[in-house]
């Protein structure tokens, strides 16, 4: 499931327990993501999943969901 994997890269980025993480978890409010955090994040889930992020669709990732939404849209 693409939220798995997705919640374990952003445990692993930014050193925090997959159980926190939620597909409605704001990155910013909740976990502190700044933006070297969100550009090792976008880094980290284009290796994984074998695509390339747009620099607009990373400035739109607020949420979990709209990770997963956007990977889920580009390797379907």
């Amino acid at each position: 499931m693409t939220f798995d994997k997705v919640k374990n890269i952003i445990a692993d980025t930014i050193n925090c327990d997959p159980k926190d993480i939620r597909e409605d978890s704001d990155l910013k409010s909740e976990f502190g993501i700044d933006s070297l955090d969100a550009m090792e994040l976008c880094m980290a889930i284009e290796e994984a999943f074998s695509i390339e992020i747009e620099e607009d669709a990373a400035a739109g990732f607020v949420t979990v969901r709209n990770i997963v939404e956007y990977i889920e849209k580009r390797v379907a």
